[in-house]
Protein backbone atom coordinates (compact mmCIF):
# COMPACT_ATOMS: atom_id res chain seq x y z
CA UNK A 1 0.00 0.00 0.00
CA UNK A 2 1.33 3.42 -0.97
CA UNK A 3 -1.34 6.04 -0.33
CA UNK A 4 0.59 9.27 -0.98
CA UNK A 5 -1.91 11.17 1.21
CA UNK A 6 -1.58 13.45 4.21
CA UNK A 7 -3.22 13.34 7.60
CA UNK A 8 -5.29 16.33 6.55
CA UNK A 9 -6.50 14.47 3.44
CA UNK A 10 -7.34 11.42 5.51
CA UNK A 11 -9.32 13.33 8.12
CA UNK A 12 -11.36 15.26 5.55
CA UNK A 13 -12.03 12.26 3.29
CA UNK A 14 -13.05 10.04 6.22
CA UNK A 15 -15.44 12.68 7.54
CA UNK A 16 -13.54 13.22 10.78
CA UNK A 17 -11.36 15.65 12.71
CA UNK A 18 -7.59 15.63 13.22
CA UNK A 19 -7.26 15.99 16.98
CA UNK A 20 -3.48 15.53 17.17
CA UNK A 21 -0.60 15.88 14.71
CA UNK A 22 0.51 17.86 11.69
CA UNK A 23 -2.07 17.75 8.85
CA UNK A 24 0.71 18.09 6.24
CA UNK A 25 2.60 14.98 7.34
CA UNK A 26 2.29 11.99 4.97
CA UNK A 27 0.15 8.89 5.33
CA UNK A 28 1.65 5.96 3.43
CA UNK A 29 -0.35 2.93 4.55
CA UNK A 30 -2.94 1.69 7.03
CA UNK A 31 -3.72 -1.50 8.91
CA UNK A 32 -6.85 -2.74 10.67
CA UNK A 33 -5.05 -5.65 12.37
CA UNK A 34 -2.83 -5.08 15.41
CA UNK A 35 -1.10 -8.41 14.73
CA UNK A 36 0.07 -7.29 11.28
CA UNK A 37 0.64 -3.60 12.00
CA UNK A 38 4.07 -2.47 10.83
CA UNK A 39 6.07 0.36 12.35
CA UNK A 40 4.77 3.70 11.08
CA UNK A 41 1.45 2.48 9.70
CA UNK A 42 -1.86 4.08 10.57
CA UNK A 43 -4.03 1.91 12.80
CA UNK A 44 -7.71 2.04 11.83
CA UNK A 45 -9.83 0.84 14.76
CA UNK A 46 -12.80 -1.12 13.42
CA UNK A 47 -15.63 -2.70 15.38
CA UNK A 48 -16.88 -6.19 14.48
CA UNK A 49 -19.62 -8.45 15.78
CA UNK A 50 -17.12 -10.24 18.03
CA UNK A 51 -14.48 -7.61 18.71
CA UNK A 52 -13.84 -3.89 19.09
CA UNK A 53 -10.36 -2.70 18.15
CA UNK A 54 -10.79 0.30 20.45
CA UNK A 55 -10.13 -2.13 23.31
CA UNK A 56 -6.60 -2.64 21.94
CA UNK A 57 -5.51 1.00 21.98
CA UNK A 58 -2.59 0.79 24.39
CA UNK A 59 0.79 2.48 24.83
CA UNK A 60 2.64 -0.10 22.74
CA UNK A 61 0.27 0.49 19.83
CA UNK A 62 0.70 4.26 20.12
CA UNK A 63 4.47 3.81 19.71
CA UNK A 64 4.25 1.40 16.81
CA UNK A 65 1.62 3.27 14.77
CA UNK A 66 2.09 6.70 13.18
CA UNK A 67 -1.43 7.48 14.33
CA UNK A 68 -4.90 6.15 14.98
CA UNK A 69 -8.33 6.54 13.40
CA UNK A 70 -10.96 6.01 16.09
CA UNK A 71 -14.54 6.63 17.11
CA UNK A 72 -13.89 7.03 20.82
CA UNK A 73 -10.99 7.36 23.27
CA UNK A 74 -10.28 6.50 26.86
CA UNK A 75 -9.72 9.86 28.58
CA UNK A 76 -6.85 8.47 30.60
CA UNK A 77 -5.41 6.33 27.82
CA UNK A 78 -2.28 6.83 25.70
CA UNK A 79 -2.16 9.07 22.63
CA UNK A 80 -0.30 8.47 19.36
CA UNK A 81 1.49 11.19 17.36
CA UNK A 82 -1.54 11.64 15.08
CA UNK A 83 -5.16 11.11 16.01
CA UNK A 84 -8.28 11.29 13.84
CA UNK A 85 -11.75 10.88 15.28
CA UNK A 86 -14.66 9.89 13.03
CA UNK A 87 -18.34 9.14 13.76
CA UNK A 88 -18.01 5.59 12.37
CA UNK A 89 -14.67 3.97 11.57
CA UNK A 90 -16.09 1.54 8.97
CA UNK A 91 -17.92 4.29 7.10
CA UNK A 92 -14.83 6.45 7.43
CA UNK A 93 -12.65 3.73 5.89
CA UNK A 94 -15.08 3.34 3.01
CA UNK A 95 -15.21 7.09 2.41
CA UNK A 96 -11.41 7.37 2.45
CA UNK A 97 -11.14 4.48 -0.04
CA UNK A 98 -13.71 6.12 -2.34
CA UNK A 99 -11.66 9.37 -2.16
CA UNK A 100 -8.52 7.42 -3.02
CA UNK A 101 -10.26 5.65 -5.94
CA UNK A 102 -11.28 8.97 -7.52
CA UNK A 103 -7.61 9.85 -8.00
CA UNK A 104 -7.22 7.26 -10.76
CA UNK A 105 -8.61 7.50 -14.27
CA UNK A 106 -7.99 3.89 -15.25
CA UNK A 107 -10.33 1.02 -16.13
CA UNK A 108 -11.78 -0.47 -12.96
CA UNK A 109 -13.63 -3.80 -13.16
CA UNK A 110 -16.14 -4.93 -10.55
CA UNK A 111 -17.01 -8.65 -10.50
CA UNK A 112 -19.98 -10.20 -8.72
CA UNK A 113 -22.13 -13.32 -9.04
CA UNK A 114 -23.19 -16.41 -7.12
CA UNK A 115 -20.28 -18.52 -8.37
CA UNK A 116 -16.95 -17.93 -10.08
CA UNK A 117 -16.12 -14.44 -8.84
CA UNK A 118 -12.64 -15.20 -7.57
CA UNK A 119 -11.65 -17.42 -10.49
CA UNK A 120 -12.92 -14.88 -13.02
CA UNK A 121 -11.02 -12.14 -11.18
CA UNK A 122 -7.79 -14.14 -11.21
CA UNK A 123 -8.18 -15.07 -14.88
CA UNK A 124 -8.82 -11.44 -15.83
CA UNK A 125 -5.86 -10.35 -13.71
CA UNK A 126 -3.64 -12.81 -15.61
CA UNK A 127 -4.79 -11.28 -18.89
CA UNK A 128 -4.44 -7.62 -17.83
CA UNK A 129 -1.06 -8.25 -16.21
CA UNK A 130 0.35 -9.01 -19.65
CA UNK A 131 -0.19 -5.34 -20.53
CA UNK A 132 0.84 -3.66 -17.30
CA UNK A 133 0.64 -3.59 -13.49
CA UNK A 134 -2.80 -4.69 -12.32
CA UNK A 135 -4.33 -4.13 -8.88
CA UNK A 136 -6.72 -6.91 -7.87
CA UNK A 137 -8.50 -7.90 -4.67
CA UNK A 138 -6.16 -10.08 -2.60
CA UNK A 139 -7.75 -13.44 -1.77
CA UNK A 140 -11.36 -12.93 -0.74
CA UNK A 141 -11.18 -9.25 0.24
CA UNK A 142 -14.62 -8.73 -1.25
CA UNK A 143 -16.87 -7.37 1.51
CA UNK A 144 -17.53 -4.06 3.28
CA UNK A 145 -14.03 -4.09 4.81
CA UNK A 146 -12.11 -6.02 2.17
CA UNK A 147 -13.20 -3.88 -0.78
CA UNK A 148 -11.99 -0.55 0.66
CA UNK A 149 -8.71 -2.15 1.73
CA UNK A 150 -8.32 -3.55 -1.80
CA UNK A 151 -9.06 -0.17 -3.39
CA UNK A 152 -6.44 1.49 -1.16
CA UNK A 153 -3.83 -0.73 -2.85
CA UNK A 154 -4.23 1.29 -6.06
CA UNK A 155 -1.18 3.35 -7.05
CA UNK A 156 -0.21 5.55 -9.98
CA UNK A 157 1.71 2.59 -11.45
CA UNK A 158 -1.41 0.51 -12.01
CA UNK A 159 -2.94 0.28 -15.47
CA UNK A 160 -6.01 -1.73 -14.41
CA UNK A 161 -7.99 -2.37 -11.23
CA UNK A 162 -10.05 -5.54 -10.69
CA UNK A 163 -12.19 -5.87 -7.58
CA UNK A 164 -14.36 -8.76 -6.43
CA UNK A 165 -17.67 -7.67 -4.91
CA UNK A 166 -19.53 -10.10 -2.64
CA UNK A 167 -22.94 -9.82 -1.04
CA UNK A 168 -25.16 -11.56 1.44
CA UNK A 169 -27.80 -8.90 2.13
CA UNK A 170 -29.80 -6.42 0.02
CA UNK A 171 -27.81 -3.25 -0.59
CA UNK A 172 -24.39 -4.87 -0.14
CA UNK A 173 -23.30 -4.49 -3.77
CA UNK A 174 -24.56 -0.92 -3.95
CA UNK A 175 -22.48 -0.04 -0.88
CA UNK A 176 -19.19 -1.50 -2.09
CA UNK A 177 -19.69 -0.51 -5.74
CA UNK A 178 -19.86 3.12 -4.58
CA UNK A 179 -16.43 2.60 -3.04
CA UNK A 180 -14.74 0.86 -5.99
CA UNK A 181 -16.60 2.90 -8.65
CA UNK A 182 -16.19 0.35 -11.48
CA UNK A 183 -16.16 1.45 -15.10
CA UNK A 184 -16.94 -2.12 -16.22
CA UNK A 185 -19.16 -4.63 -14.42
CA UNK A 186 -19.13 -8.44 -14.63
CA UNK A 187 -22.01 -10.58 -13.30
CA UNK A 188 -21.11 -14.26 -13.59
CA UNK A 189 -24.47 -15.87 -12.70
CA UNK A 190 -27.44 -15.83 -10.32
CA UNK A 191 -27.85 -18.87 -8.08
CA UNK A 192 -29.28 -19.91 -4.72
CA UNK A 193 -26.49 -18.47 -2.54
CA UNK A 194 -27.24 -16.70 0.76
CA UNK A 195 -30.95 -17.53 0.53
CA UNK A 196 -30.94 -17.53 4.33
CA UNK A 197 -30.78 -13.73 4.05
CA UNK A 198 -32.46 -13.11 0.69
CA UNK A 199 -35.39 -15.48 0.79
CA UNK A 200 -35.68 -15.60 -3.01
CA UNK A 201 -33.64 -15.68 -6.20
CA UNK A 202 -35.35 -12.47 -7.29
CA UNK A 203 -33.93 -10.54 -4.34
CA UNK A 204 -30.53 -12.11 -4.97
CA UNK A 205 -30.72 -10.93 -8.59
CA UNK A 206 -31.76 -7.42 -7.57
CA UNK A 207 -28.81 -7.13 -5.20
CA UNK A 208 -26.23 -8.31 -7.73
CA UNK A 209 -27.79 -6.03 -10.35
CA UNK A 210 -26.81 -3.11 -8.14
CA UNK A 211 -23.38 -3.40 -9.79
CA UNK A 212 -24.92 -2.55 -13.18
CA UNK A 213 -26.86 0.33 -11.66
CA UNK A 214 -23.61 1.83 -10.34
CA UNK A 215 -21.80 1.84 -13.68
CA UNK A 216 -21.23 5.16 -15.45
CA UNK A 217 -23.60 6.02 -18.27
CA UNK A 218 -21.25 4.58 -20.89
CA UNK A 219 -20.01 1.70 -18.70
CA UNK A 220 -20.31 -1.78 -20.20
CA UNK A 221 -21.72 -4.81 -18.40
CA UNK A 222 -20.45 -8.35 -19.01
CA UNK A 223 -23.34 -10.77 -18.43
CA UNK A 224 -23.93 -14.51 -18.66
CA UNK A 225 -26.49 -14.85 -21.47
CA UNK A 226 -27.22 -18.47 -20.46
CA UNK A 227 -28.56 -17.26 -17.11
CA UNK A 228 -32.24 -16.31 -17.53
CA UNK A 229 -32.04 -13.64 -14.85
CA UNK A 230 -29.06 -11.95 -16.50
CA UNK A 231 -30.24 -12.47 -20.08
CA UNK A 232 -33.20 -10.27 -19.18
CA UNK A 233 -30.79 -7.35 -18.69
CA UNK A 234 -29.55 -7.46 -22.28
CA UNK A 235 -32.43 -5.53 -23.93
CA UNK A 236 -32.14 -2.74 -21.37
CA UNK A 237 -28.36 -2.52 -21.68
CA UNK A 238 -28.33 -2.60 -25.47
CA UNK A 239 -24.85 -2.00 -26.91
CA UNK A 240 -23.44 -1.76 -23.38
CA UNK A 241 -23.97 -5.52 -22.89
CA UNK A 242 -21.06 -7.86 -23.62
CA UNK A 243 -22.46 -11.38 -23.41
CA UNK A 244 -20.74 -14.67 -22.68
CA UNK A 245 -21.96 -18.26 -22.42
CA UNK A 246 -22.73 -21.30 -24.56
CA UNK A 247 -25.70 -19.72 -26.33
CA UNK A 248 -24.92 -19.14 -30.04
CA UNK A 249 -25.80 -15.46 -29.52
CA UNK A 250 -23.02 -15.01 -26.95
CA UNK A 251 -20.24 -12.71 -28.08
CA UNK A 252 -17.72 -14.82 -26.14
CA UNK A 253 -17.89 -18.56 -25.61
CA UNK A 254 -15.52 -21.31 -24.50
CA UNK A 255 -15.94 -24.79 -25.95
CA UNK A 256 -15.21 -28.04 -24.13
CA UNK A 257 -12.52 -28.67 -26.77
CA UNK A 258 -10.55 -25.70 -25.43
CA UNK A 259 -11.45 -23.33 -28.26
CA UNK A 260 -12.48 -19.83 -27.28
CA UNK A 261 -14.59 -17.75 -29.66
CA UNK A 262 -14.51 -13.96 -29.26
CA UNK A 263 -16.72 -12.13 -31.76
CA UNK A 264 -15.93 -14.86 -34.33
CA UNK A 265 -12.20 -14.88 -33.50
CA UNK A 266 -11.37 -18.54 -32.76
CA UNK A 267 -8.37 -19.42 -30.62
CA UNK A 268 -7.19 -22.64 -28.98
CA UNK A 269 -6.51 -22.19 -25.26
CA UNK A 270 -4.82 -24.69 -22.93
CA UNK A 271 -6.69 -23.86 -19.74
CA UNK A 272 -5.29 -25.12 -16.42
CA UNK A 273 -8.69 -25.59 -14.81
CA UNK A 274 -11.32 -28.32 -14.84
CA UNK A 275 -14.93 -28.37 -15.89
CA UNK A 276 -17.68 -26.31 -17.42
CA UNK A 277 -17.74 -23.77 -14.59
CA UNK A 278 -14.06 -23.03 -15.29
CA UNK A 279 -14.88 -22.57 -18.97
CA UNK A 280 -17.68 -20.16 -18.03
CA UNK A 281 -15.24 -18.24 -15.82
CA UNK A 282 -12.72 -18.12 -18.68
CA UNK A 283 -15.42 -16.82 -21.03
CA UNK A 284 -16.42 -14.17 -18.49
CA UNK A 285 -12.79 -13.05 -18.07
CA UNK A 286 -12.28 -13.02 -21.84
CA UNK A 287 -15.45 -10.99 -22.36
CA UNK A 288 -14.33 -8.47 -19.75
CA UNK A 289 -10.88 -8.19 -21.35
CA UNK A 290 -12.48 -7.78 -24.79
CA UNK A 291 -14.71 -5.02 -23.40
CA UNK A 292 -11.54 -3.33 -22.10
CA UNK A 293 -10.15 -3.32 -25.62
CA UNK A 294 -7.58 -6.09 -25.11
CA UNK A 295 -6.75 -8.09 -28.23
CA UNK A 296 -7.65 -11.76 -28.66
CA UNK A 297 -4.08 -13.09 -28.66
CA UNK A 298 -3.27 -11.36 -25.34
CA UNK A 299 -6.48 -12.82 -23.92
CA UNK A 300 -5.43 -16.30 -24.99
CA UNK A 301 -1.95 -15.97 -23.49
CA UNK A 302 -3.34 -14.51 -20.27
CA UNK A 303 -5.79 -17.37 -19.80
CA UNK A 304 -2.94 -19.83 -20.25
CA UNK A 305 -0.96 -17.94 -17.58
CA UNK A 306 -3.73 -18.51 -15.03
CA UNK A 307 -3.17 -20.96 -12.17
CA UNK A 308 -6.10 -22.09 -9.96
CA UNK A 309 -6.40 -20.46 -6.54
CA UNK A 310 -6.13 -22.45 -3.32
CA UNK A 311 -9.04 -24.82 -2.64
CA UNK A 312 -10.70 -24.10 -5.99
CA UNK A 313 -10.58 -27.26 -8.14
CA UNK A 314 -7.03 -27.71 -6.87
CA UNK A 315 -5.28 -30.90 -8.02
CA UNK A 316 -3.44 -32.96 -5.41
CA UNK A 317 -2.01 -36.44 -5.20
CA UNK A 318 -2.13 -39.13 -2.54
CA UNK A 319 0.97 -41.35 -1.94
CA UNK A 320 -1.06 -44.27 -3.30
CA UNK A 321 -1.32 -42.50 -6.67
CA UNK A 322 -4.96 -41.54 -6.14
CA UNK A 323 -5.89 -38.23 -7.83
CA UNK A 324 -7.49 -35.71 -5.47
CA UNK A 325 -9.45 -32.55 -6.34
CA UNK A 326 -9.96 -30.02 -3.53
CA UNK A 327 -12.80 -27.58 -4.19
CA UNK A 328 -13.75 -26.71 -0.63
CA UNK A 329 -13.46 -22.93 -0.56
CA UNK A 330 -17.23 -22.61 -0.76
CA UNK A 331 -20.33 -24.49 -1.90
CA UNK A 332 -23.90 -23.82 -2.96
CA UNK A 333 -26.24 -25.94 -5.10
CA UNK A 334 -25.01 -24.59 -8.44
CA UNK A 335 -21.29 -24.81 -7.67
CA UNK A 336 -21.71 -28.25 -6.08
CA UNK A 337 -23.29 -29.64 -9.23
CA UNK A 338 -20.77 -27.92 -11.52
CA UNK A 339 -17.80 -29.28 -9.55
CA UNK A 340 -19.15 -32.83 -9.50
CA UNK A 341 -19.91 -32.74 -13.24
CA UNK A 342 -16.41 -31.44 -14.00
CA UNK A 343 -14.85 -34.08 -11.77
CA UNK A 344 -16.83 -36.93 -13.36
CA UNK A 345 -15.93 -35.74 -16.85
CA UNK A 346 -12.22 -35.31 -16.09
CA UNK A 347 -11.87 -38.70 -14.37
CA UNK A 348 -14.32 -40.69 -16.49
CA UNK A 349 -12.04 -43.76 -16.54
CA UNK A 350 -11.24 -43.74 -12.79
CA UNK A 351 -13.12 -45.06 -9.79
CA UNK A 352 -14.79 -41.86 -8.61
CA UNK A 353 -15.37 -41.07 -4.94
CA UNK A 354 -17.20 -37.97 -3.70
CA UNK A 355 -16.42 -36.50 -0.28
CA UNK A 356 -19.07 -33.84 0.36
CA UNK A 357 -19.94 -31.52 3.24
CA UNK A 358 -22.76 -29.13 4.08
CA UNK A 359 -23.82 -26.30 1.79
CA UNK A 360 -24.29 -23.46 4.26
CA UNK A 361 -26.46 -20.31 4.32
CA UNK A 362 -29.39 -21.82 2.42
CA UNK A 363 -31.87 -21.00 5.17
CA UNK A 364 -35.30 -22.59 4.89
CA UNK A 365 -34.38 -24.11 1.50
CA UNK A 366 -31.45 -26.10 2.89
CA UNK A 367 -33.39 -29.33 3.37
CA UNK A 368 -34.80 -29.21 -0.16
CA UNK A 369 -31.46 -28.50 -1.85
CA UNK A 370 -29.60 -31.20 0.08
CA UNK A 371 -32.34 -33.73 -0.73
CA UNK A 372 -32.19 -32.78 -4.42
CA UNK A 373 -28.41 -33.16 -4.36
CA UNK A 374 -28.74 -36.71 -3.02
CA UNK A 375 -31.33 -37.64 -5.66
CA UNK A 376 -29.12 -36.24 -8.44
CA UNK A 377 -25.94 -37.94 -7.20
CA UNK A 378 -27.73 -41.32 -7.14
CA UNK A 379 -27.73 -41.38 -10.95
CA UNK A 380 -23.98 -40.79 -11.35
CA UNK A 381 -21.32 -43.44 -12.18
CA UNK A 382 -19.59 -43.44 -8.81
CA UNK A 383 -17.80 -45.96 -6.61
CA UNK A 384 -18.61 -44.36 -3.24
CA UNK A 385 -19.93 -41.20 -1.58
CA UNK A 386 -18.86 -39.92 1.86
CA UNK A 387 -21.03 -37.23 3.44
CA UNK A 388 -20.44 -35.08 6.54
CA UNK A 389 -22.32 -32.34 8.36
CA UNK A 390 -25.77 -32.05 9.91
CA UNK A 391 -27.34 -30.67 6.73
CA UNK A 392 -25.88 -33.44 4.55
CA UNK A 393 -28.03 -35.92 6.47
CA UNK A 394 -30.83 -34.96 4.05
CA UNK A 395 -28.70 -35.92 1.06
CA UNK A 396 -27.82 -39.19 2.82
CA UNK A 397 -31.49 -40.02 3.40
CA UNK A 398 -32.33 -39.23 -0.22
CA UNK A 399 -29.49 -41.44 -1.47
CA UNK A 400 -30.40 -44.39 0.76
CA UNK A 401 -34.04 -44.16 -0.32
CA UNK A 402 -33.17 -44.82 -3.96
CA UNK A 403 -30.54 -47.48 -3.21
CA UNK A 404 -27.80 -46.34 -5.62
CA UNK A 405 -25.31 -48.77 -7.09
CA UNK A 406 -22.45 -47.51 -4.93
CA UNK A 407 -21.49 -47.25 -1.26
CA UNK A 408 -22.84 -44.34 0.78
CA UNK A 409 -21.34 -43.32 4.13
CA UNK A 410 -22.48 -40.53 6.47
CA UNK A 411 -21.35 -38.93 9.71
CA UNK A 412 -21.86 -35.57 11.38
CA UNK A 413 -18.09 -35.17 11.12
CA UNK A 414 -15.53 -36.77 8.77
CA UNK A 415 -14.08 -38.69 11.72
CA UNK A 416 -17.01 -41.09 11.40
CA UNK A 417 -15.68 -42.48 8.09
CA UNK A 418 -12.12 -41.20 7.57
CA UNK A 419 -10.53 -44.60 8.32
CA UNK A 420 -12.79 -46.34 5.83
CA UNK A 421 -12.07 -43.72 3.18
CA UNK A 422 -8.34 -44.25 3.62
CA UNK A 423 -8.68 -47.91 2.60
CA UNK A 424 -10.28 -46.88 -0.72
CA UNK A 425 -7.31 -44.90 -2.02
CA UNK A 426 -5.33 -46.34 -4.91
CA UNK A 427 -3.84 -45.34 -8.26
CA UNK A 428 -7.05 -46.27 -10.05
CA UNK A 429 -9.20 -43.90 -7.96
CA UNK A 430 -10.05 -40.19 -7.94
CA UNK A 431 -11.53 -38.17 -5.04
CA UNK A 432 -13.44 -34.88 -5.02
CA UNK A 433 -13.66 -32.84 -1.81
CA UNK A 434 -16.48 -30.26 -1.95
CA UNK A 435 -18.11 -28.34 0.92
CA UNK A 436 -18.79 -24.88 2.27
CA UNK A 437 -15.79 -23.15 3.83
CA UNK A 438 -17.22 -23.56 7.35
CA UNK A 439 -16.73 -27.33 7.07
CA UNK A 440 -12.92 -26.87 6.83
CA UNK A 441 -12.57 -29.92 4.59
CA UNK A 442 -8.96 -29.09 3.79
CA UNK A 443 -8.10 -30.42 7.26
CA UNK A 444 -9.01 -33.93 6.04
CA UNK A 445 -6.15 -33.82 3.54
CA UNK A 446 -3.51 -33.71 6.25
CA UNK A 447 -4.73 -36.93 7.82
CA UNK A 448 -4.81 -38.54 4.36
CA UNK A 449 -1.28 -37.26 3.63
CA UNK A 450 -2.23 -35.63 0.32
CA UNK A 451 0.20 -33.27 -1.41
CA UNK A 452 0.02 -30.71 -4.21
CA UNK A 453 0.93 -31.85 -7.71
Amino acid sequence: MRLESTWGDLARAAGGRLLLGNPAEPVESISTDTRKLEQGQVFWALKGSRYDAHDMLDAALSERASGWVVERLDRQGPRPKHLVQVPNTLKGLQAFAAFHRRRFEIPIVGITGSNGKTTTKEMLKAICSRLGPTCASPGNWNNQVGVPLSVLELTSEHRYGIFELADSHPGDIDEIARISQPTLGVVTNIGPDHLEFYGSLEQNFKTKSELVENLPEEGKAVINIDDPWLAALEPRLGARAVTFGMNPRARVSFAESGEIIIDRHKLKVSLRALGQLSRYNAAAAAAAAWALGIDAETIRRGLEDYRPSAMRMELLRHPSGCEVVLDAYNANPASMKASIEAFCHEFAKSGKILVLGDMKELGATSRQFHQELGQWIAKLPLEAVYLAGPEMSEAFSALKAVRPGFEVHYGETPQAWIDGLRTKLSAQKALLFKASRAMKFESILESLQCSFT
